[in-house]
């Protein structure tokens, strides 16, 4: 993922990148496609007060919503394990209403901050609403597929 001073380009959203190997006949061109969740580092976990801190601090216009589908039927703890084992941390949970709230932090090698609220419902229902906020828009962009392909794998 490329950057300047922190901030993610928007033409890097596919995540494709070219490579070159030389060796003692030639050099090889290709084009690889790089999973978003590589560029999640291990250092990502945040404590809960500064979570709610930087949550209250991001401006609404830099939340978006999506649907995810809950296809293999994962629990709360399934789907927190899944996500902890691709740097995806989770900061709290809670139970209000029937459903079960989620929060994630997530953070780029480039130390850009991602929050995430997920919303399910405690019986288990199909689909699953996440809630993405950053300080950069752009670092948002394809993350809910990112959610999608964890949960389906």
């Amino acid at each position: 993922m490329s950057h300047i001073n922190g901030l993610v380009d928007d033409d890097d959203r596919n995540m494709t990148r070219l490579i070159a190997m030389k060796n003692n006949v030639d050099v090889f061109y290709f084009a690889t496609v790089v999973p978003m969740l590589v560029y999640f580092a291990e250092d990502g976990m945040m404590e809960k007060r500064e979570f709610l801190e930087l949550w209250k601090e991001i401006p609404e216009a830099n939340e978006q919503q999506f649907t995810i589908m809950n296809n293999r039927g994962l629990t709360a703890d399934d789907i927190c394990t899944k996500l902890q084992a691709n740097n995806v941390f989770t900061v709290a949970r809670r139970s209000v209403d029937g459903q079960e709230l989620l929060y994630h932090s997530i953070k780029y090698t480039n130390k850009i901050v991602v929050l995430s609220e997920l919303k399910m419902e405690i019986t288990g229902a199909a689909s699953l609403t996440l809630s993405l906020k950053s300080r950069h828009l752009t670092a948002l962009a394809n993350l809910n597929e990112m959610y999608q392909q964890i949960f389906d794998n």
